[in-house]
């Protein structure tokens, strides 16, 4: 496994060799946030739709980041030179910082940590999708919604989609209603409407769920952030998660399939969207 070369606020150091302060209160109470970013050819993707929405985030659970954007951008930049990899993913994570004393009184400056990855490889597709009630798990929604550093409960709804054969779990509120993966966001296709969860349930804004919907049109295809409920879903003609790890992926679900004509169109155009960074 490569020895990737991290950045842990202030320092680079090797990951084998990278240690988070015990008193961080990232580590001691998940409070801070990450975004993903991805880079193809050594160049960010769309990194100012991710700091826009880090800076929203931030404001929402009151961490004062003093670096500025460029800043920022300087280091994401700097850790990409620094390792061998010409695409990949960046996980920039902000922090409450070293906290001293009660935790809720603290304010001292956030900490920021940047690792580095690879872009898993794609699967065959369309990949399998399974449905899960949000009560089963301990989800956290906030409104507006953020990217927290707590994601317990969508890891434990990953590991029982993959026990299930699934790629992806896709989770549906208390009234039925269905919100959004564990780690990505979901559209369905009925006719020539590109249907999406609204962010009023708490859903994330994603970076490539934004891009997907600017494109649509491109295709002939209006757009409706609505509330889709769960037993509408057989009924819907095509489907597809998005992330900006993985683009776009259509998927299917146990007893429904679909031939995938406009999400296949709309996967190209994002693939060559992400391409045009090279």
């Amino acid at each position: 496994m490569q020895d990737y070369i991290n950045y842990i606020n202030g320092y680079w150091e090797k990951a084998s060799k990278s240690k988070v302060p015990l008193n961080d209160a990232g580590f001691l109470l998940g409070d801070g946030l990450f975004e993903t970013m991805r880079f193809d050819n050594r160049k960010l993707f769309r990194p100012e739709k991710h700091l826009a929405r880090m800076h929203a985030s931030l404001d929402v659970i009151h961490i004062h980041l003093e670096s500025s954007d460029s800043e920022i951008l300087k280091l994401l930049t700097n850790i990409i030179q620094k390792n061998e990899l010409e695409s990949g993913l960046l996980r920039l994570m902000v922090t409450r910082g070293n906290v001293e004393g009660p935790p809720w009184q603290y304010t001292g400056s956030a900490s920021v940590y940047i690792n580095i990855r690879p872009v898993s490889p794609e699967p065959v597709l369309p990949v399998k999708v399974v449905y899960y009630p949000e009560k089963k798990y301990p989800i956290i929604r906030y409104t507006p919604a953020i990217k927290s550093l707590n994601y317990m409960g969508n890891m434990l709804a990953k590991k029982d989609a993959e026990q299930d054969g699934a790629f992806e779990p896709v989770f549906y509120n208390g009234n039925g209603f269905i919100t959004e993966c564990a780690i990505r966001n979901i559209f369905f296709i009925k006719r020539n409407t590109l249907l999406t969860p609204s962010t009023k349930l708490g859903v994330l804004p994603g970076v490539m769920r934004d891009t997907i919907i600017s494109i649509a049109n491109q295709i002939n295809l209006s757009v409706e952030e609505t509330n889709i409920s769960i037993e509408s879903i057989n009924e819907m003609d095509e489907a597809f998660i998005s992330s900006i790890g993985i683009g776009l992926f259509p998927c299917s679900w146990d007893g429904w399939n679909s031939d995938f004509i406009l999400s296949s169109k709309l996967k190209k155009r994002i693939d060559r969207l992400i391409n045009s960074t090279l």
